[in-house]
């Protein structure tokens, strides 16, 4: 077997398994809950039974040993011997995260370890012996059970891996390369082990015929299983490396650059040919555009998958019982914001259940149901994906958020007596804010929902808390649907052109002479009924004009801001090209791209505009 081979088959079986595994986490929860769904049983033994196979042909013999107790205790659960409890669930997802490491070490080609004894026999849903596994060389090719119809069915595919594969003795094993089959005295190709896999699980389409296995025996070559390799139906899926999609990506930003460029020459002077081609390459680069940021999707339900355990472990530690409802699991995200968004999701889910959530006692006394329920939700609206995270606890009160913030000087009393009731809300994002009567190692050090905030704000979304007291709360996080290419409004500062992040932006109207005023210090406009703080981008540009009177406002992480400009130019879809380390740490600027008249404009950072916002405000001056 050679080794561009073997690597080849340990990334699939790395890939394959890993999707399995990262489901198994969440079906071992809905498992628990309901230990008499016969058809999620079913899918998690099929989970720990396809795990075992593949690493039974890459000789990876913990996993195997690991795989084979877990699968006992399911079968036997299967066959009505054994109810699935608390205990036994524990076992199995302390299995998974064996698993788990197991596969980080075959990544890295590290040496596997075997499973703690303890824990195997955790696994056993009784007192028995554990399952006697023969050595690798042991077998011989005419114990390899074959059922009569062609076809071999869990049972038997098991006892051939079991005669294949087994367990040495305790202690620390190398994963090796891909063994030969051992048969009698043939030899066989690369192409003919393939088929012969395939064969075996059953990727071919057809029934493998008793032969398929036995004539690899003879010695000559296994014509059965080349025969059923060559009639296998072609592949339609290929997998890619992210690093050729996001160049991909890349040239498809660059083409609607150009696009937008040639829209504004044919607008101004082109003739009536050039009008029509490039309205014809308007329309086939949006085709190219949304076929390419299709490709970068994710369903975000491959994100949702790891919060059943930890939702599970962290009810547990509270002492509190609680039921997480997933919805909208197939909502398509932008792979770059899958990863970006677990840590976000994890505080709020926590915080969730430590402040909104309430004891199993107190909920029977307020009439509720002992266990409470926490929705993790995604949607899509236009442009941009909602996820909420909606509880049925005991909601916020106002007024203790109040008195809290002023304990903590986050505000003070004056301040906190002007806030509305939804700006209370928002306090639980400032940083050093929490209602932890005690600290623990879930809440109570003031850190976390401000983390929320930054991050959020860094990948260009917002925040929103909406609660009612006695029954509930619901945070709700917006994103943008891609990174890739940013939907921008353009706006002109003096000379400079800038370009805000549509996502964030919420309307733009013009300041009328009596709307603005100081307000403790800070420039703000009587907006709505509300005070919106002000922030003059001309000192910021470095610009000596006086300030606009045009304000777009802007929704950054749970703050809303009015940014004073002197033209609003309109939206534009653009590319955002880095500036180089000369602007890192400026606050403010993401990057530049090139607009469609072929100016540069710089790509505003609106986290870091919210964040620096406090100290432009010192010198803001209105005029005019």
């Amino acid at each position: 077997m050679n080794a561009e081979f073997d690597s080849e088959l340990r990334q699939d079986f790395l890939v394959e398994a890993g999707e399995l595994l990262q489901r198994l986490g969440e079906q071992l929860v809905g498992l628990e809950a309901a230990p008499g769904d016969g058809e999620l049983l079913n899918a998690v033994f099929r989970a720990f039974h396809t795990v075992k196979g593949g690493a039974g042909f890459l000789a990876l013999e913990p996993m195997v040993l690991l795989c084979h107790h877990a699968e006992d205790l399911l079968n036997e659960a299967r066959n009505g011997k054994v109810v699935l409890g608390a205990i036994h669930m524990d076992a199995l997802l302390e299995a998974l995260d064996l698993l788990n490491d197991m596969m980080a070490a075959v990544s890295a080609e590290a040496p596997l370890s075997m499973p703690p004894p303890a824990l195997l026999e955790s696994l056993l849903p009784g007192t028995r012996p554990a399952p006697v596994v023969a050595s690798i060389a042991t077998p011989a090719p005419s114990a390899l059970p074959v059922a009569d119809g062609g076809a071999i069915d869990d049972s038997e595919f098991d006892a051939l891996l079991d005669s294949m594969y087994g367990s040495a003795a305790p202690g620390t094993v190398t994963p090796a390369p891909l063994p030969a089959v051992p048969v009698a005295a043939a030899t066989i190709d690369d192409d003919e082990f393939e088929a012969l896999l395939d064969a075996l699980h059953g990727k071919t389409g057809q029934p493998v015929a008793p032969a398929a296995v036995a004539e690899t025996a003879a010695p000559k070559p296994a014509a059965a299983p080349m025969a059923a390799h060559h009639a296998a139906p072609a592949e339609n899926t290929v997998r890619v490396d992210t690093a050729r999609l996001d160049v991909l990506v890349n040239h498809a930003g660059e083409l609607v650059l150009v696009r937008n460029r040639l829209l504004s020459l044919a607008a101004r002077n082109g003739s009536e040919a050039l009008v029509a081609a490039a309205n014809e390459l308007d329309r086939v680069t949006d085709e190219l555009q949304t076929a390419v940021m299709g490709m970068r999707m994710q369903p975000v339900g491959r994100l949702f998958q790891r919060f059943p355990r930890i939702v599970r472990d962290l009810a547990r530690q509270l002492g509190k019982e609680v039921e997480l409802v997933l919805e909208g699991e197939g909502t398509d995200l932008d792979r770059s914001l899958v990863e970006a968004l677990a840590d976000p999701l994890i505080h709020l889910l926590r915080n969730a259940l430590d402040h909104g959530v309430e004891m199993p006692h107190e909920r029977e006394l307020a009439g509720k149901p002992r266990k409470g329920q926490v929705c993790l939700s995604a949607s899509q609206r236009g442009e941009r994906i909602v996820i909420a995270v909606h509880d049925d606890g005991r909601g916020m009160d106002p007024d203790i958020l109040r008195r809290k913030a002023v304990e903590k000087g986050v505000i003070d009393a004056v301040q906190a007596a002007r806030l509305s009731e939804g700006e209370c809300y928002e306090l639980i994002f400032r940083p050093g804010f929490s209602t932890a009567a005690a600290v623990s190692d879930i809440s109570g050090r003031g850190v976390g929902m401000d983390v929320v905030k930054t991050r959020v704000a860094e990948l260009g979304g917002t925040l929103r808390v909406h609660s009612r007291l006695g029954h509930g709360s619901e945070l709700e996080l917006t994103v943008p649907l891609t990174l890739a290419v940013l939907r921008v409004l353009m706006v002109r500062v003096d000379t400079r052109l800038l370009a805000l992040p549509m996502c964030n932006v919420e309307e733009v109207f013009e300041l009328d002479d009596d709307q603005d005023c100081l307000l403790d210090g800070r420039l703000v406009a009587r907006h709505r009924g509300r005070a919106l703080p002000l922030v003059n981008l001309v000192g910021w540009a470095g610009a000596l004009a006086a300030a606009g009177r045009h304000v777009a406002v802007l929704h950054i992480g749970h703050q809303r801001l009015g940014c004073l400009v002197h033209e609003v130019l309109g939206r534009e879809d653009v590319i955002v090209k880095p500036l180089g380390p000369l602007f890192d740490g400026v606050p403010g600027i993401a990057g530049a791209t090139v607009t469609g008249d072929g100016r540069l404009a710089l790509v505003m950072d609106l986290a870091g505009l919210a964040s620096d916002a406090g100290q432009l405000s010192t010198s803001l001056q209105l005029t005019g």
